[in-house]
């Protein structure tokens, strides 16, 4: 996975490039946004849970998984992308959050590309 706490970092992708670049223009103070996060390929659940804090397909708060029947996404906001999935996670009251990009690539968790396919809006 790819930390990126600002747009400065360097991103290969350029249309991973592109949006991290316009969120960070659009928030315009990392103490609010927090950080990007990109997940590679070959980045596993347990990965990422030690990054964010929390599992990324259960909800943070009632800890039920995707694929369960009473699964509600924790995320603010996930949006579809050519390449790509944007998921939003708002982790304090004061607005501070992740911003999670998740490549439509192989090698990325097909649960979590599952996830993302089922509840992304255009």
């Amino acid at each position: 996975m790819l930390i990126v706490c600002n747009p400065s970092d360097a991103i290969a992708n350029p249309e991973l490039r592109h949006l991290i670049t316009k969120t960070f223009r659009e928030i315009n103070d990392p103490d609010v946004l927090g950080y990007c996060l990109i997940v590679e390929p070959g980045d596993s659940l347990e990965d990422l849970k030690q990054q964010m804090g929390f599992p990324i397909l259960a909800n943070r708060f009632s800890g039920i998984e995707f694929g369960q029947p009473d699964f509600v996404p924790s995320f603010e906001i996930l949006v579809e992308h050519a390449h790509c999935y944007e998921m939003v996670f708002i982790i304090s009251d004061d607005g501070y959050g992740i911003e999670v990009f998740i490549p439509k690539d192989t090698g990325i968790h097909p649960d979590l590309l599952a996830m993302c396919l089922q509840y992304a809006h255009l």
